[in-house]
């Protein structure tokens, strides 16, 4: 592929320097900027490594919407991760807070692990036994938020079975927001504390997950599991820091958007996320 194709493997890297690189580069290093870039596409077209590329769903592959079921993959995202996933030696897990019905209906992509609600749900899940007890705990959780959620205009209550999230993207009152937080606090550190939830806050949202069980745990029995030479991890929120925190130093650890992470990289927007899945697909498929 030529220079003027921007998602190929072949295509040039953003400028180092230019603005948009200045601000990325007050926290960590852009993904896109040549040295890095080239790292990748290396890589890439290594055919016999095997490549893991974990990714978020919401805020990484699918643009944030008022409702969380209003939410889609963009059809041009889709494609990019069926081809990706046909590649040589590439596997491609979503590994999102979602349950997996919701990941099953956005995602309906071959060949892609989903892996649900920060692991407990998809190939990782713990014993049955163990998902009795969560589910327990999760509905007390659920039933001490309610009766808060349901007090706040805009505030939406999510229940998936292992886990509980609070969603305030619509609440409009800043008084009433405030409120909210502080209540979600309070419930934190009593109810939810007390059946071993911890809250997992998100761009917009408060998740509530048993203890012990986050991203880096499910990134690291992926890990065990598939053996690969090489991780690429895309996410775009808090959740998404534990998963971060263990890859290692030949790893590619990618935070989408422009907050503080303790990712090494970054991409800008969701278009970065799909321009590297065209990539991946484009060097293994030989076109590099």
């Amino acid at each position: 592929m030529g220079a003027q194709d921007p998602a190929g493997c072949a295509a040039s890297a953003p400028r180092a320097g230019s603005p948009a690189s200045r601000r990325v580069l007050t926290v960590t290093r852009p993904f896109f900027e040549r040295p890095t870039w080239r790292s990748v596409r290396r890589i890439l077209r290594e055919a016999d490594r095997t490549v893991l590329i974990a990714l978020d769903l919401d805020g990484t592959i699918a643009p944030f919407a008022r409702r969380p079921d209003l939410a889609r993959v963009p059809e041009r995202t889709l494609r990019s991760l069926a081809r990706g996933a046909e590649a040589r030696a590439v596997r491609i897990a979503i590994l999102s807070a979602r349950p997996l019905t919701d990941m099953r209906r956005m995602v309906p992509v071959r060949n892609v692990l989903l892996i649900g609600q920060y692991g407990l749900e998809g190939p990782l899940g713990p014993p049955t036994q163990l998902l009795k007890r969560l589910r327990r705990g999760c509905a007390r959780v659920a039933r001490a938020l309610r009766p808060l959620v349901a007090s706040v205009r805009g505030a939406l209550l999510e229940v998936k079975g292992l886990t509980v999230a609070v969603h305030d993207r619509n609440v409009r009152d800043a008084r009433r927001l405030r409120e909210l937080r502080r209540g979600l606090k309070a419930v934190a550190s009593m109810e939810a504390r007390s059946h071993g939830f911890v809250p997992v806050p998100g761009r917009h949202v408060v998740d509530f997950v048993p203890r012990g069980h986050d991203k880096g745990r499910a990134l690291r029995a992926l890990r065990a599991k598939l053996k690969p030479g090489c991780v690429f991890c895309f996410g775009d929120s808090l959740g998404d820091e534990p998963a971060f925190a263990v890859l290692g130093r030949r790893d590619f650890p990618v935070r989408v958007g422009r907050v503080g992470t303790r990712a090494r990289y970054r991409v800008a927007t969701l278009t970065g996320v799909t321009r590297f899945l065209d990539a991946v697909a484009a060097c293994r498929a030989g076109s590099a």
